[in-house]
């Protein structure tokens, strides 16, 4: 953090009236160390700063929060001083008025990945223009992304110049960013082809159940929704989980889908990755799962997996004997 970084953080002080929290998730990243480093300089400089610090498990970029959808994957310093500045007092730019008529038409959540380069002259502008659409849309989300400490992310994404914005890692835009274009894109968007990340959205603000009523209406399997299933954070994975277990009510034969592909990634899959799908099978699997899971318990899967796979399998049963009664 050079003098003018420091200076131009200082005036945040005087534009916030109250405790502003910025939020700093920390991961077994190794980079979570510098953006730590960061928010302790930060809070010191602006005391009127609080930084809520949580550490996640596994090696997700770590990643500094802001209120209104923010992230930023970086140190912002230099050129991304003052448009960081803007975003925690609350003052990034407005949208005109014609672009936030337009976003009064996006009805799903959207995820936008902003790369980024330190000095870059034209970045800080890309910046302000999100932050603002975030701020002003709470279905959007924006990641501020610096390709220059996260080059494994931009090597992933292809990133060839910056700024490059992606809209939920398929439409992109590089150098101008139409907002005009982005929201358009955002309205008409076809759900069955949203990115794990904008489902993501959907699941932490509770709307397991209305996703798989969006997948029942189109008898399609979003196939986002098996990353989701897979993912390293427990709170995600369990509200994809609800999803299913939703399905396997809505429409069966998406859910037994569902759980066919889960298997598939089940000999590659972590420990607590593996559990649930077991967990899964037996609440919303049915008697086609039977050898897979015996397969499980006459193997050398650990006594819990076992104990799983047993409890599944008379979950199974016992909803077989309820079908027949039924009957």
């Amino acid at each position: 953090m050079t003098p003018d970084d420091e200076a131009r953080f200082r005036t945040l002080n005087a534009g916030l009236p109250h405790p502003a929290p910025i939020e700093l998730r920390l991961t077994a990243d190794p980079r979570s160390v510098d953006l730590d480093q960061f928010c302790r300089r930060l809070a010191a400089l602006v005391p009127a700063v609080r930084i809520l610090t949580t550490r996640e498990p596994g090696s997700a970029p770590p990643a500094i929060v802001l209120p209104g959808g923010l992230r930023f994957l970086g140190i912002p310093t230099g050129t991304e001083a003052a448009p960081f500045v803007e975003a925690v007092a609350g003052k990034s730019p407005v949208p005109a008025p014609e672009i936030l008529d337009a976003a009064a038409a996006i009805r799903l959540p959207a995820a936008v990945d902003l790369y980024v380069m330190p000095r870059c002259t034209h970045c800080p502008a890309a910046v302000r223009q999100l932050a603002g659409l975030a701020a002003a849309c709470p279905l959007v989300r924006v990641r501020i992304i610096d390709g220059a400490l996260f080059p494994e992310l931009a090597d992933r994404d292809r990133i060839r110049a910056v700024p490059t914005a992606i809209l939920d890692g398929t439409f992109r835009w590089s150098g101008t960013i139409s907002l005009r274009e982005m929201i358009a894109l955002m309205g008409a968007r076809d759900p069955a082809a949203l990115g794990p990340v904008a489902l993501e959205l959907m699941l932490k603000e509770g709307a397991a159940q209305r996703l798989a009523e969006m997948m029942r209406e189109r008898n399609a399997l979003f196939p986002a929704l098996v990353e989701l299933l897979c993912h390293h954070e427990w709170p995600v994975r369990l509200g994809a989980m609800v999803t299913v277990e939703t399905l396997a009510e809505l429409a069966p034969c998406l859910a037994r889908e569902a759980l066919d592909r889960l298997w598939e990634r089940y000999a590659g899959a972590s420990e607590s990755v593996r559990g649930d799908i077991l967990f899964l099978s037996g609440e919303a699997g049915g008697p086609w799962l039977r050898p897979a899971l015996r397969a499980v318990m006459a193997g050398d899967a650990t006594l819990e997996l076992k104990e799983a796979a047993a409890e599944a399998l008379e979950k199974i049963a016992v909803q077989e004997r309820k079908e027949k009664s039924a009957w």
